[in-house]
């Protein structure tokens, strides 16, 4: 009985035994349980390596991690996923995991799944049996971008400072702490270790120190930003300049915090405006050495440089800012067709002339050429203006005309006395006969012979106007030139000339036929200076001609802008070898004592002047014409001179 007692107590405590071991193995199943979803779960990868990198068992996140399935990861080598060019790395690190007793790191770049960068970091340490090694990888490829990114910005920074020549700082007005870019430190000839804020005091240039501490003060103390150009002065005794730009960083209680600056070194481009300046003194002293007025117009037909001539030429009018109105077209805003600056603004090269009239001052002749000078875009020109005072060449010109004119007078004098002595001779005839018969017989009065005293006085008064008419058109002629321009009927000056040669004893045998518009438009221009041209031309057109012969002269309109005015002669004409020399000084088809070789070349100066052209058509033996083409003028203005 006792012996069955104590197999039940026995068996009693079996089966509580039984029952707790139950409750623990349901326990620790149940840790277990717990601990794989750990394990599998975990936000890094679980792997466990043999010495060979095998892959012996790796949770749920390392799976994920290399994108393989469990099953065909375990028992495949790490290093297949590892990148190529850090297989080494991996083959050495596994190899010092296992000959050192403590935990390594490593990190490695994996094989890139989907052309997307993989980066990890590896903590490996050995087992206790020796054969394996325990390893967690934790995914930090965001961190390595993050990190490659900033070093590429910090490098393209690095070379767009040394490129540039610019360097950053930052300054700490509490500690004195100063950060500073390498180029910074190349440009200030400074070590990173001497990056303080007395090193760089000491570089600037003595004579640039107290301004410089000054902005900084500024900048400090009040939180003002501003540029500052200064020198930097090395052991060396070079100089360098530099040129800063700093900004203060304030906090929510307004206190400046920090400094943040950057500075370029510009000694090249203070050598260059240095050299830029020297080159524009050069130019200016060259610009000024020159005889001719020179002006500069901007885009906008103002002045934007001058010579020291320009002003002299016209005080007032050539100042900086005055417009080319000023001088061209005074009254009027805009002459786009007559104004030189505003055509050479349009791309034009202009050469024309000017007369410049002052109350109280003497005249003053200009050749004005204005020349665009082109914009590096294309967009907005300039133009270069020259004035070339002929004044005194203009004088000597109408000199010139003034002595062919008395050349020609001297050529008609002859005629002219032959003419005129022949009335004198009729008056100093009757006038005799008056006073013998008045001092032969005192009773005059009452006598019948008084009757042909009245018939004596109409033959005086008659030969005495005759007489005036001749000398008149002889000193509308001869009359002095003062190159003004007044509106010319080129038919009345034709005609003008015609009475004066129509009195030439040895002209008379030609004869002259004329063809003269009646409705002719006038012509803008010197009426000296174009009575001077049709003097020449009817001059060498009744000299051409020996003996008898024709002079024929037409005028006519041409169209609305132009006035033709031709002279044709059967005179013994012109050999083509010569009719290109015809317009040069002094050259001349005449005898000895028939002419200078001026009236020709005169006579081209003075139609170009207008702004006309002449044209010679001519064969030996046939005759010669010319034809005097001046543009039309309807209302008074300014002909070029």
């Amino acid at each position: 009985m006792k012996q069955f007692r104590e197999n039940h107590a026995h068996q009693l405590e079996l089966e509580t035994k039984i029952e707790e071991l139950r409750k623990f193995q349901e326990e620790l199943e149940a840790s277990r349980n717990k601990y794989a979803l750990l394990y599998d779960f975990a936000p890094v990868g679980y792997f466990t390596f043999d010495r060979e990198g095998v892959i012996q068992s790796v949770n749920l996140t390392g799976v994920r991690l290399l994108g393989v399935e469990r099953n065909d990861l375990v028992g495949r080598r790490f290093g297949e996923f590892v990148a190529d060019d850090e297989w080494f790395v991996f083959v050495n690190y596994l190899a010092t995991v296992f000959c050192s007793q403590g935990k390594e790191t490593c990190r490695l770049g994996l094989a890139q799944r989907d052309k997307q960068p993989l980066f990890v970091r590896i903590e490996a340490m050995v087992t206790e049996s020796g054969e394996e090694c325990l390893a967690v990888l934790v995914d930090i490829t965001e961190k390595k971008l993050a990190e490659r990114a900033l070093s590429e910005s910090e490098y393209n920074l690095a070379k767009a400072q040394s490129m540039t020549h610019v360097g950053s700082w930052s300054f700490d007005p509490t500690t004195s702490e100063v950060k500073a870019s390498d180029e910074l430190l190349r440009i200030m000839h400074l070590s990173r270790d001497e990056a303080t804020q007395e090193s760089f005091a000491s570089v600037v240039h003595s004579e640039d120190r107290e301004n410089v501490m000054w902005h900084l003060r500024l900048g400090v103390e009040h939180g003002k930003s501003y540029e500052i150009e200064h020198r930097l002065q090395f052991g060396e005794g070079s100089c360098r300049w530099v040129y800063s730009i700093v900004e203060p960083s304030v906090n929510s209680a307004g206190k400046v915090v920090r400094l943040y600056g950057t500075t370029q070194d510009i000694t090249e481009r203070k050598q260059a405006e240095v050299e830029l300046r020297n080159k524009t003194n050069e130019l200016q002293a060259i610009f000024d050495s020159i005889s001719d007025g020179i002006t500069v117009y901007d885009h906008d037909g103002l002045i934007q440089h001058h010579n020291l001539i320009s002003p002299q030429l016209y005080p007032k009018e050539i100042l900086p800012g005055k417009s080319c109105r000023d001088i061209f077209h005074p009254e009027t805003p805009s002459m786009p067709q007559l104004c030189p600056v505003e055509r050479a603004l349009r791309g034009e090269r202009v050469e024309t002339s000017q007369v410049s009239v002052r109350e109280g001052q003497k005249t003053l002749y200009f050749d004005i050429t204005a020349t665009p000078i082109k914009d590096a875009l294309g967009e907005k020109n300039r133009a270069l203006v020259f004035f070339r005072d002929i004044s005194e060449k203009r004088l000597q010109e109408m000199h010139l005309i003034q002595t062919e004119k008395m050349s020609g007078i001297g050529v008609l004098a002859t005629g002219i006395a032959h003419e005129i002595n022949n009335p004198l001779t009729s008056i100093a005839g009757y006038a005799e006969g008056l006073l013998r018969r008045f001092r032969d017989e005192p009773a005059l009065k009452d006598d019948c012979r008084l009757d042909v005293f009245p018939h004596y006085l109409e033959v005086i008064v008659r030969e005495s106007y005759r007489c005036k008419g001749i000398i008149d058109h002889l000193l509308s002629f001869s009359r002095k030139s003062d190159g003004s321009a007044v509106e010319v009927d080129m038919n009345v000056v034709l005609l003008e000339i015609l009475e004066l040669l129509r009195h030439q004893q040895i002209y008379r045998q030609i004869e002259v036929v004329t063809h003269l518009s009646k409705d002719l438009h006038s012509v803008l221009g010197d009426p000296s200076g174009l009575r001077q041209v049709c003097m020449n031309l009817l001059i060498n057109a009744h000299q051409s001609i020996k003996g008898t012969g024709l002079v024929e002269l037409t005028t006519e309109n041409l169209d609305d802008t132009t006035v033709s005015v031709r002279i044709r002669d059967t005179g013994c004409g012109i050999a083509q070898d010569k009719i290109d020399r015809i317009w040069d000084p002094f050259f001349t088809t005449k005898e000895v004592g028939k002419g200078i070789g001026l009236g020709l070349a005169l006579t081209y100066n003075i139609i170009k002047r207008h702004g006309g052209e002449i044209q010679v058509e001519s064969r030996p033996g046939e005759g010669t014409q010319f034809t005097v083409l001046l543009p039309a003028s309807h209302k008074k203005g300014t002909v070029n001179k």
